[in-house]
């Protein structure tokens, strides 16, 4: 299980567990983590729920069915807003009073720690008043909506009522409710809860600008093909600013200057807002680039303050591109995939015995080969995306002849 920064692993045991909400619920196999920041249930490399000290209400310990009816104790978690599990574990009383002692014994403990591990500050990105409406509610609730860089929070009188990470949202669509006596339009959200997908829908003035938001944050995916279209509107270095922050993901507006040798950041804020932009609006519907006063690089956990960063989520293939090499004696032959680029583009050198491939402006990599190789033996050959590359090896003579 991967953990966080400073996270540490209290105890951990098979479990299983149902959320309970029909008749049809079915029980999941995983294994139950206590840390000193949450209360976890993975199965296999993927975490069904996670519950965070300040959610817990209580702990309780119930009698009910389990696998073939059987009858045992579980554990209850009352969380707030959030689907309730019940955990079938063996000692469920010694979890129960481990728990409590590490988590609801120590709120304020705990959710320092938690804060220290995820120590970007949780800056307000939208704020206005507006209504929830949850899946059997009767009535819209009302109150503020928060839209920070990891959450979305309602808020009604002084506490937070309903709360989801934005990296839990898997949908959004506009939708027609009843708000009053006649239909308006609502934002429907559709996020993974305990493993499985709840609903929720939220009312505001400006519907609109919410939404744009919301799908920036948690649903835009830019792969290189969004970049390749929008870079066809763009100057030259505009486009290196965007291939930049496409493979970098954020950069203070100095690197930029220098990267593209502007003589003022002026320059720099002028390519963003003027032409970067406006031209990816008017391609994809969405301003590609964003500054942020302090936010948190997800991939390496680190903080950068005063950046830009590319919108949405910086999206490349799950699967690794094709990459073998052959040993046949006197040669290597080596096949790479090189899925959209063009034949004209590639460069190919040798370093001792490093393969160095370059295409285009964007794409570089190096390939370690198993032999030192002889430079002017390499016949290439890229048809259907696919690069080969025959090369001699070079014969080392260990005696003087």
């Amino acid at each position: 299980m991967p953990l966080l920064p400073g996270e540490e692993i209290i105890m951990y045991y098979s479990a299983s567990y149902d959320i309970g909400s029909s008749p049809a619920s079915s029980w999941r196999l995983g294994n139950l983590y206590l840390t000193n920041a949450r209360l976890l249930f993975v199965q296999g490399k993927k975490i069904l729920f996670k519950v965070l000290p300040s959610q817990i209400k209580a702990i309780n310990i119930v009698k009910r069915g389990w696998i073939l009816g059987k009858m045992v104790k579980q554990l209850h978690i009352v969380s707030k807003d959030r689907r309730v599990p019940f955990i079938a574990i063996k000692d469920p009383e010694n979890w129960k009073k481990t728990i409590e002692e590490n988590m609801l014994g120590s709120h304020s403990a705990s959710d320092s720690q938690f804060t220290v591990v995820n120590s970007q500050p949780d800056e307000v990105i939208l704020e206005e008043k507006g209504g929830h409406l949850m899946p059997g509610q009767a009535r819209w609730r009302f109150g503020t909506l928060l839209l920070t860089h990891k959450k979305l929070n309602f808020l009604f009188g002084s506490g937070i009522i309903w709360e989801i990470l934005l990296s839990d949202i898997k949908d959004l669509r506009v939708e027609k409710k009843i708000y009053g006596v006649s239909q308006s339009d609502t934002i429907c959200i559709e996020y993974e809860s305990f493993g499985e997908l709840a609903r929720a829908w939220i009312i505001i003035q400006n519907l609109n600008v919410w939404r744009k938001e919301l799908y920036m944050r948690a649903l835009l995916k830019v792969d290189r093909e969004t970049i390749n279209k929008i870079v066809t509107g763009l100057d030259a270095d505009s486009s290196e600013i965007l291939w930049f922050l496409y493979e970098n993901r954020h950069a203070r507006i100095d690197t930029l200057a220098k990267l593209i040798k502007a003589s003022t950041h002026m320059d720099i804020l002028s390519k963003i807002r003027e032409i970067i932009n406006p031209t990816a609006e008017k391609m994809i519907g969405y301003p590609i680039l964003s500054f942020e006063s302090s936010k948190i690089d997800p991939e390496t956990g680190e903080i950068f303050t005063f950046s830009w960063w590319l919108s949405g989520q910086p999206y490349r293939e799950g699967k690794e591109p094709l990459l073998d090499i052959f040993d046949e004696g006197a040669d290597l032959l080596v096949y790479l995939e090189l899925s959209g680029i063009e034949e004209d583009t590639l460069q190919l050198g040798i370093v001792n015995n490093v393969l160095i491939i370059d295409a285009c402006k964007d794409y570089h990599k190096e390939i370690t080969l198993p032999a030192v190789v002889k430079a002017s033996s390499m016949v290439k050959r890229y048809k259907n995306n696919i690069l080969q590359v025959r090369l001699k090896k070079r014969i080392t003579n260990q005696y003087n002849k």
